[in-house]
């Protein structure tokens, strides 16, 4: 058994049925295992949920590290940002589970989406920053992530549409558009 296996069919079980519906027994009726099977390697369904959390996280930086940094830090972010929403829209199942852990009380500890936010910062700024600057950097990418599920929610889950061109942009220059990150921080 391969554990990327079970992390995988979790993800489209979500997707397919909700986080609540997402059982251990469709798990390894999926798999063909025994439940004593899917045990030896996860100690518990919360775990599990960690374990697809953690390969969410990676899923997304692996692509955001694909985003080439170029001259000016605004297309740059632009380019991020239309990255993250594209990898979204196309990986639905990994949106399914970021937004049904939103509030969930099914992991033992909180999902730990700060590694996402703490890793996109990364990309965004090379320099080191002082605590205050890390924590407003923290604060708007929380509310950047947030923003950016409730828009693919509404549009990709609810209307069954990808955003376009000019959506992205819109979305891309409400939250950067600004140089918050330009003139603010890098001071």
């Amino acid at each position: 058994m391969d554990k990327k296996d079970v992390i995988k069919i979790t993800l489209e079980l979500i997707k397919e049925k909700k986080l609540e519906k997402a059982s251990v027994g469709e798990i390894v009726k999926r798999l063909e295992l025994s439940p004593g099977n899917l045990y030896y390697h996860f100690r518990s369904k919360n775990e599990i949920y960690k374990k697809a959390a953690d390969y969410s996280a990676e899923e997304i930086i692996k692509n955001l590290n694909k985003v080439r940094k170029k001259g000016d830090k605004k297309g740059y972010l632009y380019n991020l940002t239309r990255s993250l929403i594209k990898f979204l829209e196309e990986r639905e199942e990994i949106l399914c589970f970021l937004l049904s852990m939103k509030g969930t009380c099914f992991l033992d500890k909180e999902l730990e989406s700060q590694d996402i936010l703490i890793k996109f910062k990364k990309l965004l700024l090379e320099e080191k920053n002082s605590l205050e600057d890390d924590n407003k950097i923290l604060l708007k990418l929380s509310m950047f992530m947030g923003s950016i599920y409730e828009v693919l929610y509404i549009n990709k889950l609810v209307k069954k549409k990808s955003l376009n061109e000019e959506e992205i942009q819109e979305i891309s220059e409400s939250f950067w558009g600004n140089n918050m990150l330009n003139n603010e921080y890098n001071n």
